[in-house]
């Protein structure tokens, strides 16, 4: 019998935690997951390391032109040949390091610093990655002629850098696109990045915009878009998709999603859906399976707080109910911010405000009682069963408006899903945290892992 981390029976579903032992090291494994074995034991994720310190070389875009190669660090992307290359995290990281250090050598110990953020690791997975390195680029180790060992020291790239010229930070605001539901709502969307198509369902509500607009949200669709082509939609009721509407129901929603999807020319998609979005994307799977090639969650739940668990969370919806009520008409209120605090109790003053600001201005408060009004009343529980499709279910420990075990619900109602806990307080990690940059690893894992 495998139990999950809070003694449950788990029914062959896979659990990932990431805790962090201050004397623990990290496995490095390109599985996503393992399954427990005991209720002791706590696995653990690769993790890739993009050195996100304020004077790091990983935080300049450059582009490295190299034989045929293009190494995009804006993009996180590889090409050769002007094709696209799919390789993991670390081995991008790797290539990085050596072109980045041209004709200089690079030593083991700045291969594990860099690569491995200074983790002990095995010499047969360190040569893993520099042979999946160098087949990337279209080396071997005979005949070094990009990437040559210095027996007993390390790697030295040996290939002329053609060009190593700075992108800029900044990316143009993606243009505003609809597509029309089948009962005539305009549906607004936005694409981003290049890829496969990765279509993202939010929370209720939302702003493509505003969304665009904010640091943190830029994060997350840029490293989504490295890969993919991300789809953003706004739901119908908020932001610039038509705000008179009555239906705001999940079945509504995922037939909204079909109609974007068939306005891009998308048979299939894979699908993220965060926090109240988790619902609209498990409808979806469940109503057009043929369609969905992969399913993740982030913070999503299975039953509204107002029904789960004797609707012991009623109290404090209700309270979140009467802020948004008191606040939702005036700027910078901290009604709205005050409210915010529980789902991201890490962020600061600054950062709720700005998340604040953008609800505020996604629709008419009427909008939002209604939105958090159905899906506080709303379930999933029985469909959950109907999906079929890889699913990779991730929400954070501390998450208090959400709890773990809705995310434990998630993935034990859907067949071979797994569950992936996020070593945070927030709803959501933010972009400082560690487990922000687990959870994107996780889901490039996931997203490649599954179809190879």
């Amino acid at each position: 019998m495998v139990l999950d981390q809070g003694g449950i029976q788990n029914r062959g579903h896979r659990i990932v935690s990431l805790r962090r032992a201050p004397n623990l090291a990290r496995a490095d494994t390109p599985r996503l997951t393992q399954t427990l074995r005991n209720p002791c034991e706590t696995p653990s994720i690769a993790h890739c390391n993009l050195a996100r310190t304020p004077h790091s070389p990983f935080n300049t875009p450059m582009r490295y032109e190299f034989s045929d190669c293009v190494l995009d660090t804006d993009a996180h992307a590889l090409f050769k040949g002007g094709q696209p290359q799919k390789i993991e995290p670390k081995v991008f990281d790797l290539l990085h390091l050596l072109v980045r250090n041209a004709g200089t050598l690079v030593t083991r110990d700045q291969m594990i610093d860099e690569v491995w953020d200074g983790r002990i690791v095995s010499e047969s997975a360190i040569s893993a990655r520099i042979a999946a390195a160098r087949k990337a680029v279209g080396d071997d180790g005979k005949s070094q002629t990009i990437i040559r060992t210095v027996a007993r020291r390390g790697l030295q790239c040996v290939a002329e850098i053609k060009g190593t010229t700075p992108k800029p930070q900044r990316t143009p605001s993606p243009k505003i696109r609809y597509a029309t539901a089948d009962d005539g709502v305009k549906i607004a969307f936005a694409t981003s990045g290049t890829g496969p198509p990765l279509l993202r369902a939010a929370h209720h509500p939302t702003h493509l915009e505003l969304e665009w607009a904010d640091g943190s949200e830029r994060e997350m669709f840029d490293a989504l878009g490295a890969h993919h082509t991300l789809i953003r939609i706004d739901q119908r009721g908020s932001g610039l998709s038509d705000l008179d509407v009555d239906d705001v129901t999940t079945k509504r929603s995922a037939r909204d999603m079909a109609a974007v999807l068939d306005t891009l020319g998308f048979d299939q998609v894979a699908l993220l859906g965060t926090s109240s979005g988790g619902m609209i994307v498990a409808e979806f799977a469940a109503m057009f399976p043929n369609r969905v090639t992969h399913l993740m969650t982030l913070g999503g739940y299975v039953e509204g707080r107002a029904i789960r668990d004797g609707a012991q969370d009623a109290p404090q919806e209700e309270a979140i109910l009467t802020m948004a009520k008191a606040g939702w008409n005036t700027p910078d209120s901290a009604f709205v911010a005050g409210y915010l605090a529980v789902y991201y109790p890490d962020a600061d003053a600054e950062k709720l405000q700005r998340i604040a600001r953008t609800l505020q201005a996604s629709c008419p408060v009427e909008n939002e009682i209604r939105g958090r009004d159905f899906f506080n009343r709303h379930s999933i529980a029985e469909l959950l069963e109907n999906i079929q499709c890889p699913t990779l279910v991730m929400h954070a420990r501390g998450d208090a408006v959400h709890p773990l075990s809705e995310g434990q619900k998630f993935a034990r109602g859907i067949p071979n899903a797994q569950l992936m806990v996020l070593e945070t307080r927030n709803h959501y990690p933010l972009p400082h945290e560690d487990a922000w940059q687990d959870m994107i690893t996780a889901m490039h894992d996931f997203l490649h892992t599954a179809t190879t």
